[in-house]
């Protein structure tokens, strides 16, 4: 590393809400049989104690691109289940996941006045 600065840029991420999730979390531990069984009490469980919410974004070229589609005006929102349903919604036929293949894609409205 050189002795330049490093530059913080805010850019918009998504989150999974886990805090709000932790008591539920720790109590489908206690329930759950865990094999080797220390993983349940100590490296698990001291992990989802710690827990907090989750950036799953990435703004990175080898980033697992999120399978949400949304209209401009975020009136509707998709989630893309397989290839196949981005196939049939957009007309479009899907090879390659990687964000340079995919990021073009556009699915019609579904909304009878667009």
């Amino acid at each position: 590393r050189s002795e330049t600065p490093l530059i913080y840029k805010a850019v918009p991420s998504w989150f999974v809400r886990v805090e709000g999730m932790k008591d539920d979390l720790l109590a489908c531990n206690a329930q759950t049989r865990w094999v080797p069984d220390f993983v349940k009490e100590k490296r698990f469980h001291n992990w989802l104690v710690g827990a907090r919410d989750w950036a799953i974004s990435r703004d990175r070229f080898w980033g697992t691109p999120l399978p949400i589609w949304h209209s401009e005006d975020w009136e509707e929102v998709v989630c893309v289940s397989s290839v196949e349903h981005l196939q049939n919604l957009s007309g479009v036929a899907v090879t390659d996941l990687h964000r340079e293949s995919v990021d073009h894609i556009t699915i019609p409205s579904q909304r009878p006045d667009q």
